[in-house]
């Protein structure tokens, strides 16, 4: 199954068709069928719909390019919302250029389907539909009080939820329908695209989680540069990942992984670049973590051992700098420690052997 992905990966990726724009188009794979339509649903919102006849489970390693950057995973929880009669997956993407999808779109379906032909969509406007339709908030009965910024909006509009918090209490989750009672997906600026229906919204509380912020810090050298990183528990108990490295690197796109998801489009400034998770840890998590710098010609990957509220002091480079390249020693970090390898001997900062 692996060899078979691989190959039409790399056939997808060889292949150069014309530019091709989907609204509700029937595509057929062997036996497999599906109706794809890609939408530009207003300026900085896109869609993907996949629909067939037969029951879905959703999509399997599909990755856009969005805003400018590769890596937008398709498949991670929140990027797709499956309805409740399993055989309609929506994809909402926000970016500020047209997104672009490079590997093949792969259903999870009845055969487990590549259709490898999409890495080249023309997005645009599929529906003209004008209809205006009603956001009907239902108050929660305990915890606080959500609002929208309009009542009513037209298909593909981007729709902007508040929650008031009563006190000690804190935002636990959105729970927004389509009048099918399908779930639609609100992203973590509490934003949502207004389908081609009615909708309700409402919301659940919880009591307020306050933490005193704790910082877990490390260091990577890599032959392209040397990483410096952080890992910050928020006092809302959201992670924020940050990374800054001291060279320049020609064609640096940054992203990170927690868990399985992958977060690409980190926010990037020169030479760092830092994201917040808008899924919520406990003290003790200890979540997969992973930086991966692409860059032209290679790729920097650095594996983060941490466990959720651990802090450290900011590693001090001064008392090794003497260390050079090419001498027996080098330096390197586990587990956000400075150890020294000599001959492959572990020793610490201060020359103990490990």
């Amino acid at each position: 199954m692996k060899k078979i992905f691989s190959f039409v990966l790399m056939l997808a990726a060889t292949l150069s068709l014309n530019a091709k724009q989907y609204c509700q188009e029937e595509v057929i794979k062997g036996e497999n069928k599906i109706y794809l339509t890609c939408e530009k649903l207003s300026e900085g919102n896109y869609q993907i719909v996949v629909e067939a006849d037969v029951e879905l489970t959703g999509l399997g390693g599909s990755f856009c390019e969005v805003n400018g950057v590769g890596g937008y995973q398709l498949n991670a929880p929140g990027h797709f919302v499956l309805s409740a009669d399993k055989k309609k997956i929506t994809c909402a993407i926000e970016s500020t250029t047209d997104p672009r999808l490079y590997t093949p779109l792969y259903v999870l379906m009845p055969g487990e389907v590549n259709f490898g032909e999409f890495n080249d969509i023309e997005w645009g406007l599929c529906s003209q539909d004008v209809t205006e339709y009603t956001i009907t908030l239902v108050q929660p009965a305990t915890g606080g009080t959500i609002s929208a910024n309009v009542a009513k909006a037209t298909y593909g509009t981007s729709i902007i939820l508040t929650a008031t918090p009563a006190e000690g209490k804190q935002l636990e989750a959105w729970d927004v329908k389509d009048a099918e009672n399908n779930p639609i997906s609100v992203n973590k600026e509490n934003k949502f695209m207004m389908p081609a229906s009615n909708v309700t919204v409402t919301a659940t509380f919880k009591d307020k989680v306050d933490l005193t912020p704790a910082t877990f810090y490390g260091k990577a050298e890599m032959e392209v540069a040397t990483f410096n990183w952080s890992i910050t528990r928020n006092a809302d108990q959201t992670l924020t990942l940050a990374i800054e490295w001291d060279k320049d690197i020609e064609g640096a796109a940054p992203q990170v992984t927690v868990g399985s998801v992958q977060f690409a489009g980190m926010t990037a400034s020169g030479k760092s670049a830092s994201y917040t998770t808008s899924d919520t840890f406990e003290d003790g998590d200890k979540p997969t973590i992973f930086f991966y710098i692409a860059y032209t010609g290679a790729a920097a990957r650095i594996d983060v051992d941490y466990t959720v509220g651990a802090e450290n002091e900011k590693p001090d480079m001064t008392a090794i700098d003497t260390i050079k390249e090419g001498t027996r020693a080098r330096k390197v970090v586990e587990n956000g420690n400075i150890v020294i390898l000599r001959d492959g001997v572990k020793f610490n900062i201060l020359g103990s052997r490990l």
